[in-house]
């Protein structure tokens, strides 16, 4: 029944393990312990809470074979995350991952920054790259006990981002004993991706007799590369038959003036094919990609927890989490001038019409030759790495004075990454020289001295170092306050204080390799303080009726003050049927890398003809179709502060949330949750997204910046010497780049159901039997690119950087009996249309299993296989993403794979 003393309790269960709409139930015990739950600053029995919070225990994801936080935001059917480890292949990203409940950022933003993720109910610094979101990586899964997730906005109780809701990691709390613990994933398929894992986590003390308590643990992963080559799905870009849209023209062995000296002898495959007019050759770079990076984390977790007294604790703590990821790509394309007088000019080419300009006499007069657009294979793949950081160092006080709990702390959390190239990114300037003095051959073969070159041009280098470190202190409060007819009123009170600090700063190598897209000028730092008081009222109505008021008042400075009410309502007209609601307001301040992003140049995901020289997909008379029909071309992206604005001028995201749920609970077996909920949100920060650019030229005529407008360089800046198509095209005017800088857009609105299920048989004969649903439903989902802009739906649809899933569950048959325990789970994903706006993309589920034994005491032994069908990902023509033929972000690669764990607890 659905008791005051145990609400909400198990009305979901994830795969294989605990999930509960509500808490963990508690019948079973013999004494509640007051305890704060993620939503709310009151301490209370923690069943007594009607928030819509889902609980995950950690163990149990173990034994799934889950090993990162990214992988446990998987089996979390309200989350539509599209920013994880594969996004750092071919982008700069830190190598880090995001969580994104609601899908708020999917169609218009790559990062997640509307979800707010908290270690045991504090913050973490950002990523330091982009300082939008919390990289999971940092979270030490081997000390969390639990993952709670809160499925309804939070900026009454927490402040910024918490818009689509609150990801709180549970660390464990009184740890004792020694337990060592080791597992393996090996795919069926060959070619890599395996992974192996080790942790041990330790502890001794107990507070209660011994007055203190240590704890420590650590956990080291490690994940092989797996390459496109090696599957199926992803070892071609040709999807549908689209050869050109799939490949690029610009290949290897390269050509002259779209003169193709390979052509006759086939190109060169697999990775060079033949049109299907077989009039050039086109570069499947999809192949030489890696769909899963070469990946290391290592974290660490020291706790210790003293009793001052039998009423007051003091803690300190330090994380310290490390993760190194190696992405490859193809080899670079690039365009070389070439003289005649080059002993690689192709027999049969026909030098550029009026002759190139001379590489060492500029301003001179041209000279015979020709524009060569090759793919720099004899210098390798390009690989690049990224090595990041996070700590957070702490010291705590909780505990209960003058009737009233309280918790207080300070500390400090930064996040360090850099970026770093490794193979295949070289010194333009030499490689222009080598072509140009007839050393390198872009057409073929290289010799002694050809090979030479193009290695002393390889650049093994850090590139990029960013840092973003804040220091807080905070205090919270709270009590009964007051006997009411109906019961007791509570409330707490808090105030937060901190400051953040931003640096982003660009080696000077960066000016050599343009491939990079980095502005070597572009070093920015920045800071703020942030400043904010909330309370929170839990007020008896009736015996049934409870109101929850709770008002937070931030203050960031530069950029102004918000305040956001929340208003809740928990109805029980029986013991079995509990109805919620809430209203509330929320907001995400712009982060300091928004406001202060120095400028940088990277290509488009998509596609484009250039509307002036290449309208309806033509090159007109005198452009190279090369580089103005169906091109990647260069956007620029740059925080306000560095665009001529002022820090204030960026306003935060402002949200309306309402949520409506119910919970019936027709006998102690069978628990139906569901719940109705609505977001609205104005002030998307963003840049204009490129789908907008070019899907209207002429209102965007002024984000085209063309090479006659930008100076000659090299200097300070953004130049032509930052564009090849400038420097290799002189003759007409093409585009440089699009300009998308940060500023406020439009809207986006969003509303849907969460349903969850949960059947639990009690003892049988034969053991104990469970089955669970956890699922959203997506009503409608539609945002706008600008300002009083069309509403786009995005709903079932891939729209602009990712689609948004109708319907996504996971459901879990369990059973236990003795020493053994098993599951078998279904995770679901709905079909969508895809990118092009024609195809569709089919629906994508996997069925997992898992088999426990403790037959031996303190001994733990778990097998299982992921993916038992290995059900390949569903085919999609999408181009946001370097990986092509499926989706990287929402489909696990490695098809069927195998897991053995085993841990032993030595005391």
């Amino acid at each position: 029944m659905v008791k005051r003393t145990k609400i909400c309790a198990a009305v979901m269960l994830a795969f294989g393990g605990t999930l509960t709409t509500g808490v963990t139930p508690v019948f079973a015990q013999q004494q509640l312990d007051r305890v704060e739950v993620t939503g709310s600053s009151i301490r209370r029995i923690a069943a007594e809470t009607a928030l819509p919070v889902t609980v995950i225990k950690v163990e149990e994801l173990t034994k799934q074979g889950v090993t990162t936080a990214e992988q446990a935001m998987a089996r979390i059917a309200s989350n539509q995350s599209n920013f994880g480890a594969s996004s750092s292949i071919g982008g700069t990203t830190g190598g880090k991952a995001e969580a994104d409940l609601r899908g708020l950022s999917g169609p218009t933003n790559s990062n997640a920054n509307k979800t707010l993720v908290l270690l045991n109910g504090r913050r973490l610094a950002n990523h330091s790259f982009d300082a939008a979101a919390v990289d999971l990586n940092a979270i030490p899964l081997a000390a969390v006990d639990r993952i709670e997730v809160l499925r309804d906005g939070a900026s009454a109780i927490y402040g910024s981002d918490a818009i689509g809701g609150v990801i709180n990691f549970i660390l464990k709390r009184e740890v004792t004993g020694l337990e060592v613990g080791g597992q393996i994933i090996r795919p069926m398929q060959d070619g890599g991706g395996g992974t192996k894992r080790f942790s041990i986590t330790g502890g001794f003390g107990s507070l209660t007799d011994q007055r203190f308590n240590v704890s420590a643990s650590i956990d080291y992963r490690k994940q092989d590369v797996l390459e496109a080559k090696d599957r199926s799905f992803s070892k071609t870009g040709v999807i549908r038959g689209a050869v050109v849209a799939g490949t690029s023209g610009t290949s290897f062995p390269g050509d002259l003036n779209g003169f193709e000296p390979s052509l006759a002898a086939g190109c060169a495959p697999p990775s060079s094919i033949v049109n299907p007019a077989g009039t050039a050759c086109r570069y499947d770079f999809s192949r030489e990609i890696d769909i899963l990076t070469e990946n290391e984390q290592l974290t660490a977790l020291l706790r210790g927890s003293f009793a001052i007294t039998p009423d007051h604790t003091a803690s300190v703590e330090y994380l310290r989490a490390n993760n190194k990821s190696t992405a490859r790509v193809a080899a670079a394309p690039t365009s070389s001038l070439i003289p005649t007088t080059s002993p690689f000019f192709p027999v049969g080419a026909t030098p550029t019409a009026g002759g190139i300009p001379d590489r060492f006499n500029p301003g001179g007069p041209n000279v015979a030759g020709g524009t060569a657009n090759w793919r720099q294979v004899p210098a390798g793949k390009r690989t690049s790495g990224d090595d990041t950081t996070t700590d957070r160092a702490m010291f705590e006080l909780q505990g209960i004075l003058a009737g009233w709990d309280y918790r207080s702390a300070v500390g400090t959390t930064k996040n360090e990454s850099e970026a770093s190239v490794k193979r295949g990114y070289v010194n333009d300037g030499l490689i222009r020289d080598g072509v140009w003095n007839g050393i390198i051959n872009p057409f073929g073969a290289q010799t002694a001295a050809g090979a030479a070159a193009i290695e002393a041009a390889q650049v093994v280098s850090p590139t990029q170092v960013g840092k973003n470190e804040v220091r807080f202190i905070d205090l919270k409060v709270s009590r009964d306050l007051l006997q009411l007819p109906a019961g007791m009123m509570a409330g707490a009170f808090g105030v937060e204080y901190r400051t953040e600090k931003s640096g982003f700063e660009a080696l000077d190598i960066t000016a050599q390799l343009g491939s990079l897209g980095i502005d070597s000028e572009g070093d920015t730092s920045g800071s703020r303080k942030a400043a904010a008081a909330f309370a929170e009222l839990s007020i008896p109505v009736t015996k049934a009726l409870e109101l929850s008021v709770a008002a937070r008042f931030d203050k960031y400075s530069g950029t102004g003050d918000t305040f956001n009410p929340k208003v809740g309502l928990r109805y029980q007209p029986s013991k079995e049927l509990l109805f919620r609601g809430s209203v509330n307001s929320g907001f995400r301040a712009p982060t300091l890398y928004e406001i202060f992003q120095p400028q940088s140049l990277s290509f488009t995901s998509d596609n484009y003809d250039d509307p002036l020289l290449c309208p309806g997909g033509v090159a007109v008379a005198g452009a190279s179709a090369g580089a103005v029909c169906g091109q990647q071309t260069l956007i620029r992206t740059v925080g306000v502060a560095n665009n001529g604005g002022n820090i204030g001028s960026l306003k935060p995201e402002k949200a309306r949330n309402m949520n409506l749920g119910m919970v019936f609970e027709p006998t102690t077996n069978v628990s139906l949750g569901l719940d109705l909920w609505q977001i609205k949100i104005k002030n998307l920060i963003s840049g204009l997204p490129e789908q907008e650019i070019f899907g209207n030229p002429v209102k965007n005529a002024g984000k085209f910046v063309r090479c006659s407008q930008l100076p000659a360089g090299p200097g300070p800046g953004l130049d032509r010497q930052d564009a090849d198509v400038c420097l290799n095209f002189p003759n007409f005017d093409p585009i440089a780049y699009i300009d998308s800088p940060t500023e406020n857009l439009g809207e986006l609105h969003t509303r849907g159901v969460d349903l969850s299920a949960s059947w639990r048989s009690g003892a049988t004969p034969t053991g104990n039997f469970g089955l669970t649903l956890d699922g959203t439903y997506i009503i409608s989902h539609k945002y706008q690119r600008e300002n009083n802009g069309t509403f786009i739906s995005a709903v079932g649809r891939y729209s602009d950087n990712a689609p948004v899933f109708r319907w996504q569950h996971n459901i879990t048959a369990s059973w236990s009996n003795g020493p053994w325990a098993a599951a078998l789970g279904q995770r679901f994903k709905s079909g969508y249309t895809d990118q092009d706006g024609v195809n569709t993309v089919n629906r994508y589920y996997l069925f997992d299993t898992s088999v426990t034994w403790t037959g031996v005491k303190n001994l733990t032994v778990t097998a299982g296989i992921n993916n038992i069908f290995d059900t390949n990902p569903p085919l999609t023509g999408q181009v946001t993403t370097f990986q092509r033929g499926y989706d990287p972000r929402f489909t696990d690669p490695l098809g069927r794979s195998f897991l053995l764990r085993a841990s032993y607890k030595f005391f």
